[in-house]
Parts: structure tokens; C-alpha cells; sequence
């Protein structure tokens, strides 16, 4: 099988989540390096596309592609940024070529934010030593590679530190952790020759989702969070274009060609499966980012817990998508509902539904303090008013003629006359 040979050609989408406050976010400089991408996929209904259409009212978010040179540029100097740009990653004596090409950035209206960093490379273990995974650090060293093929050390932590800075994003987790330990690997490996058996794409798959080699022996019946896609077997051919393997940290694709465009290929998983990954993505950190708002939030402050809890209804009720109202295709669906489920999307959304019920309880509570309060006031006020409504009285009935008492009297047996009857008629 030819995917074992040298022929193979790997890609991937490293997906960083991010976030961001309103009012930091810099709009204009996003437009100024961005290009908005309208959703043109024909894998997605058009529903679910308007949600990415930022001139539709219900719109979640948008995407933008960030050319290759605005991604580098503050790494390498304008001089030496290109459309493709070369580097070297290298970690106990291994060393590891791969390319950045454009890139997307998608911003999403819940305050989070993911840069689609897209890498090729000649060897599954470069990505491995790029994410480090299992890791919470990554001693690897990387190098941008100039015209002259000279190496210039830098930090990864500093260079994206920066560009996301530019912007007014930021890392999504607080602290030292590193931007890649979040990072979710979107792997596609691309062979000349199509699949015969099921088995043979679950196997390399699998090896994509650990990061080595489709022909390394590789077995590990531990993990549970593992689901398999595939395309439906071409009847003349009979055979399978690709398949796909779903976890929680990854997703990972071989897929053949013939002709074995990589190019086109890349450009066809950022426009068709991206989105689908971006979609389940986007509603579990908007999960996350939520409940660090509410922990965030000043209690007493009615305005800002409005604003919360009128963004967090908008998202349950517009927000989120099931996968039966995702796509026309079976499998695309069966990738999205494998998507939510291996990262338990469903129960982060019930959980922010009861964070939802706490917060308005609260917020009820801060409300009828506020009214008893006033009440209370008002009571206060009332009987001071009822005192000296009383004095007022006395005084001029200490001093009054007959006709005065006489007044007093009929005036007060009318009134309780008709307490009495309004009592009745209550009671009856």
C-alpha cells in the first residue's frame, strides 16, 4: 500500500483556543491583516453557514484568513516574511523540518476565539514534537529558517504571545502553561492509492491520532475516546477515498488522490471540515469561558449579570447546533455527533444551563432585597406620616367647635362603614 512510502504527504491545523474582552478586541487591526472567508462549503447546510456569516444578524462568529506574512512578520521582519515559511523544530537530537502557510483565525461572539495555525511536513514525527503531547512542557527548540537557509532560534510562547496580543486575544487558560498544550491537532495525511478494507484506514488513522508514522506498529487499548468516520465505498471502484478518526485532543484524516494535490486537499479540509471541528470547538470553550465570567462577575453589580445572562440565552437558544440539523451527509453528521460526544459537550451545556438558573435565582434574591428595602422605607415614611397626621388632629379638635367634632365623628364611621363592607364583599 502506498501510503507507507515515501509519497505520503502530511498537513495539519493546529487549532489554539483563545479569548478575549469586548472591549479590548481590535477590530480594525483584525480587518487590516485578515480577510473575512464567507462559508462556501457545500458540507454544512445553509443554516448552519449563516452562523458564520457575519452580515446575518444570528450570526455566532466569523472567519479570517491570515496570510502567512502577517502571521510572521513580527518573528522575521517584512523583509523576510512569504507566502510559505520554513522552520525546524528539534528536541534530543531529532530534528524536524515543517512549513506555516495562511492560516484562519475564527472569532466567535462568547468572548473566544481560535488561530488555525496551518503546518505541512515530510514526517508525522515532526508534529509530535511540536505538540509534545502527554506533556504539560515541550523542551523542543524551534528555528525560522530565513532565504539563505540560515537558523534563527526563537520562542514559540513569545511569537504567538505577541501576534494574538496585536489583536486583543489572549492565551484561553491563565498562567505559564504553554499555547500549544490546548492546542487541538486537525491532521490530514494525503496518499496516492485508494482503501480496500475498513481496517486498513482505522489503522492509519489511528497512528495519525498518535502522531507517528501510518506503518508503525502501534496498539493501545486504553483509550475509550476513540470514534471512526468513514467515506461510503465507491461501488464501480470498490473501494474507500477516505476515513477519518475523531478524539477528544485530535481528529485525523488519510485521504487518497491520485493525483496527489496537496495543495488543493489542504485548501478542501479548511473550507469543508474545518468548520465542523471549529463548530464543536466554539460551544465547548464558550462553556468554559462562561463559567470563568460568572466566577469573574461582581454580584452586586444588576447590569453586568444581565449582560451575562442575556448572552448566555442567546447561545443555548441560537448558539448551539445539533448534528441532525448540521449537514445533508451522514458521515459529516456522524463526525460532528462523535465531536460533541467525546468531548462531552452535552453535559458542559446542561451544566451551564444550571449555572443559568443559579445566576437568575440570585439575581432575583438581589432584586426583592433591594425592594423590601425600599418597602421598608416607605413604611417608615408612612408611619412618621400617620403620627403626625394624628397630632394634626388632636390639635384641631382640642380647639374646635361642635360642627368640627361632629364632622370628625360622621367621617370616621363612614370610613370603618366601608372597611366593613369591603370585607364582606371580599370574603363573599
Amino acid at each position: 500500500m502506498s501510503s507507507k512510502g515515501p509519497q505520503t504527504q502530511y498537513g495539519s491545523f493546529l487549532i489554539i483556543p483563545l479569548k478575549y474582552d469586548p472591549e479590548s478586541l481590535q477590530r480594525g487591526r483584525l480587518e487590516e491583516i485578515g480577510t473575512y472567508k464567507p462559508m462556501t462549503t457545500m458540507d454544512l447546510n445553509e443554516n448552519i453557514k449563516a452562523m458564520l456569516d457575519r452580515t446575518n444578524e444570528a450570526a455566532v462568529g466569523s472567519c479570517y484568513v491570515i496570510q502567512c506574512s502577517h502571521l510572521i512578520s513580527g518573528l522575521c521582519g517584512e523583509i523576510d516574511a512569504a507566502d510559505t515559511q520554513k522552520f525546524l523544530v528539534s528536541d534530543a537530537g531529532d530534528r524536524y523540518d515543517f512549513q506555516l502557510t495562511d492560516s484562519y483565525l475564527y472569532i466567535f461572539h462568547t468572548q473566544v476565539a481560535f488561530l488555525c495555525l496551518s503546518l505541512s511536513f515530510s514526517h508525522m514525527e515532526a508534529l509530535q514534537t511540536i505538540c509534545n503531547p502527554g506533556s504539560a512542557y515541550n523542551t523542543a527548540a524551534f528555528y525560522w529558517i530565513d532565504k539563505s537557509g540560515e537558523e534563527h532560534l526563537f520562542s514559540v510562547e513569545s511569537w504567538l504571545s505577541d501576534f494574538c496580543g496585536q489583536l486583543g486575544l489572549r492565551k484561553f487558560f491563565d498562567g505559564d502553561s504553554s499555547f500549544l498544550l490546548d492546542a487541538y491537532a486537525y491532521t490530514f495525511a494525503l496518499v496516492p492509492q485508494r482503501f480496500q478494507t475498513l481496517d486498513e484506514m482505522r489503522r492509519i488513522t489511528f497512528n495519525l491520532h498518535k502522531m507517528m508514522p501510518p506503518d508503525a506498529p502501534i496498539e493501545d487499548m486504553s483509550e475509550e475516546d476513540i470514534r471512526y468516520v468513514y467515506a461510503v465505498k465507491h461501488q464501480t471502484l470498490d473501494s474507500y477515498r477516505w476515513g477519518c478518526c475523531v478524539a477528544s485532543q485530535t481528529i485525523s484524516y488519510v485521504v487518497a488522490d491520485e493525483k496527489m494535490d496537496f495543495s488543493a486537499e489542504r485548501e478542501a479540509q479548511g473550507n469543508d471540515g474545518l468548520p465542523v471541528v471549529l463548530l464543536s470547538l466554539y460551544e465547548k470553550y464558550t462553556c468554559l469561558r462562561f463559567t470563568e465570567l460568572i466566577a469573574l462577575l461582581d454580584k452586586g453589580r444588576s447590569k453586568q449579570l444581565k449582560a451575562l445572562k442575556d448572552m448566555m440565552l442567546k447561545f443555548q437558544a441560537f448558539g448551539t447546533v445539533t448534528p441532525a440539523n448540521l449537514s445533508r451527509w451522514h458521515n459529516v453528521k456522524q463526525i460532528y455527533a462523535y465531536l460533541l460526544e467525546v468531548n462531552d459537550i452535552s453535559a458542559a451545556i446542561q451544566d451551564i444551563s444550571s449555572k443559568l438558573s443559579i445566576l437568575t435565582e440570585h439575581q432575583q434574591e438581589i432584586e426583592r432585597a433591594r425592594s423590601e428595602t425600599v418597602i421598608n422605607i416607605i413604611t417608615v415614611f408612612g408611619i412618621v406620616s400617620i403620627l403626625a397626621s394624628v397630632l394634626s388632629i388632636v390639635q384641631i379638635l382640642s380647639g374646635g367647635n361642635t360642627l368640627i367634632w361632629v364632622s370628625t365623628v360622621l367621617t370616621t364611621v363612614m370610613l370603618v362603614l366601608s372597611m366593613i363592607v369591603a370585607v364582606r364583599n371580599r370574603r363573599k
